[in-house]
């Protein structure tokens, strides 16, 4: 390879790892100024939050018949609505779960449209999954309810809501407005285990 080539490839990979370096100390520096905040600040900050999009996998396991599946999904939330779609290869639309600030909730699958008043007996009935749906607009920005547990920097480790559910993050990071959001957690009720993975931010206003 001749020299010209060695200095290029070496600015690439120097320009590359830089760029690494700067983004893991700003999400560390954006961890630790959120983490500095009272418990009623950062409430603040993630109930403030007008509309949020992310997208990745989630992996739905039950927790009897052994029966597990894991999809893509796209969470949506607005103000009184938020909306969680699966989807297959190619963008292929499995489900989407819509639910109002009202309890009301559509389930479309396969063509179908189902209507309920409570998203989680919705879910259940349609697809035996025991997922705590009305209480996703809190615990997907790791504000959840029930007895809680921090970590090191402050930040919710577990949430325990009697004997309903219990949620267990794993990981976290920064998002624009430097608000650290939950990236991988658990959701452990009596009959399914839930593992969501986020992979994109699209969108955080």
């Amino acid at each position: 390879m001749k020299k010209h080539n060695l200095m290029k490839l070496f600015t690439v990979v120097t320009t590359a790892t830089m760029l690494t370096l700067l983004n893991a100390c700003s999400t560390t520096s954006s961890n630790e100024e959120f983490a500095k905040l009272s418990r009623q600040e950062q409430l603040a900050q993630l109930n403030n939050i007008n509309e949020l999009e992310e997208n990745g996998k989630i992996a739905l396991i039950s927790r009897y018949k052994k029966a597990r599946f894991a999809v893509n999904c796209t969470y949506h939330y607005k103000k009184n609505y938020f909306s969680l779609e699966f989807t297959g290869p190619m963008g292929m639309q499995y489900a989407m779960l819509e639910v109002y600030a009202n309890g009301t909730t559509f389930l479309k699958a396969q063509g179908k449209v189902n209507k309920g008043d409570s998203a989680r007996e919705l879910l259940k009935t349609q697809f035996g999954l025991d997922i705590p749906v009305e209480d996703l607009p809190a615990i997907m920005v790791g504000a959840p309810k029930g007895e809680l547990t921090y970590d090191e920097q402050g930040f919710v480790k577990t949430a325990k809501q009697g004997e309903e559910y219990l949620v267990t993050y794993k990981q976290y990071q920064a998002q624009r407005r430097g608000l650290p959001l939950p990236t991988n957690f658990e959701i452990l009720t009596p009959f399914t285990q839930v593992k969501v993975n986020i992979n994109n931010v699209l969108r955080l206003n």
